[in-house]
């Protein structure tokens, strides 16, 4: 069963539900098992959120280490529901710690270089991609229902015949991880 993350945040306490519905593939597995494929802050704090309702999941991340700023990178604004969903996971004051407050937009016309400056009704935090995927990182790898697995992506998902569970999760290395569940965090590429 393939869950799509976006939907995940509606639905986070229906997983068990849909464990025990009469189509689901994974009746062998008693206790939810969700493999969370990509380790950035959506498959992150996924993890943490499946973690505070006491259901297991393993974050697969490709990238070895976390990333740190580069060409890549991208500063991020978090809005109101943004800076909510940090506060359930129980990240949100380590955000705060790092991010700016951004009371203002800024836009600059690019003809003639004026600033315009529109106050926010609600103020936003601001700070880097990889800063904000630092500071949820260091709430999940400290949960008992929480694995983070870095350096190895996901290369396929099927289901599984075998009764071990409702999936069959392979890694690159060659390692084969049972789900009853999997959720695909990993970009617009992703493979699951």
């Amino acid at each position: 069963m393939i869950l799509n993350p976006s939907l995940l945040f509606l639905s986070i306490g229906s997983l068990i539900q849909l464990s025990h519905h009469p189509h689901c593939l994974c009746k062998a597995m008693t206790i939810p098992h969700v493999v969370i494929s990509g380790g950035g802050p959506g498959g992150l704090l996924t993890s943490i959120l499946l973690n505070n309702i006491g259901i297991r999941s393993s974050v697969i991340e490709e990238a070895k280490d976390p990333d740190e700023w580069s060409s890549k990178s991208y500063a991020m604004s978090l809005n109101e529901r943004g800076k909510d969903a940090l506060n359930r996971g129980g990240c949100l004051e380590s955000v705060i710690q790092v991010g700016n407050e951004k009371k203002f937009s800024y836009f600059v016309d690019g003809k003639t270089g004026d600033v315009k400056t529109i106050p926010r009704a609600m103020p936003s935090i601001g700070l880097s991609r990889p800063l904000l995927v630092e500071c949820i990182e260091k709430v999940a790898k400290d949960l008992p229902h929480v694995m983070l697995r870095r350096g190895v992506g996901v290369s396929s998902v099927t289901k599984d015949n075998e009764g071990l569970g409702g999936l069959r999760v392979y890694l690159e290395d060659g390692t084969v991880i049972p789900a009853t569940h999997i959720v695909g965090a990993d970009g617009k590429w992703s493979k699951v």
